[in-house]
């Protein structure tokens, strides 16, 4: 479910680490606008506790008690589809980014990142935005591997670039460039001066002239398709 204006983010940790959650039950009773209501160690407790509270958002660890937990993401989602998922993790292998991201998750942050990034991130994530380092970004654009309209991957980078840039309206591209910096159709629509309607209509029209599926494609193939990212 969303939260009200005036309603604090309610966070589900998934976490194996006592001294883990201890950190983040630290950092959560410090912020007004958050407020932690479950905490687990294995992914079967995650899900029981998911489907009974469903929280805004759930961080969850790539590794937990009852093992990797990467390819049941969708068992997860199935139980609370509301629920915005990011992945929380030391774990730097890109192609699990990229799988995560694939099953549903909507931002990934290292651990070893500072406290005040994170509650950035839940920000990012509860608002319905995409959540990506730069660090993470950098890998997943150089090791994406996917089709683009008109099955160009054959089609020399100078050249593709011009023709998607040619394939969009100018409206579409400026639509195009904000979804890739990973920014909710509300937030565009703001930047914009556009209904959300609109722009989540334009979303569709250009996933379909980039071949793309979502916004997370969109986002990992923005350097290969001529759309600028701005750096978070």
């Amino acid at each position: 479910m969303k939260p009200e204006e005036d309603e604090s983010i309610r966070i589900l940790i998934a976490d194996e680490h006592d001294l883990v959650r201890l950190g983040f039950r630290t950092l959560v009773k410090e912020n007004k606008s958050m407020e932690l209501v479950g905490e687990s160690g294995s992914f079967d407790e995650t899900l029981q506790i998911a489907k009974k509270i469903s929280p805004h958002v759930i961080l969850l660890d790539t590794m937990l008690a009852d093992g990797d937990i990467i390819e049941r993401i969708p068992e997860l989602l199935a139980v609370c589809p509301l629920c915005k998922i990011l992945l929380f993790t030391s774990v730097e292998d890109h192609d699990v980014h990229l799988l995560a991201l694939r099953l549903g998750v909507l931002g990934i942050f290292p651990k070893k990142q500072g406290g005040e990034i994170l509650l950035k991130a839940i920000n990012c994530v509860n608002s319905g935005e995409v959540w990506i380092n730069r660090f993470t970004t950098g890998l997943l654009l150089q090791n994406f591997s996917g089709t683009t309209a008109n099955d160009q991957d054959n089609v020399p980078p100078s050249r593709k670039t011009n023709t998607v840039k040619d394939s969009l309206t100018p409206r579409e591209f400026d639509v195009a460039s904000l979804a890739a910096q990973g920014m909710s159709a509300k937030t565009i629509a703001s930047k914009l001066f556009i209904s959300e309607k609109t722009v989540r209509n334009q979303l569709t029209t250009i996933y379909s002239k980039l071949g793309v599926s979502s916004q997370i494609e969109l986002a990992l193939q923005a350097a290969e398709l001529g759309i600028l990212i701005a750096k978070k």
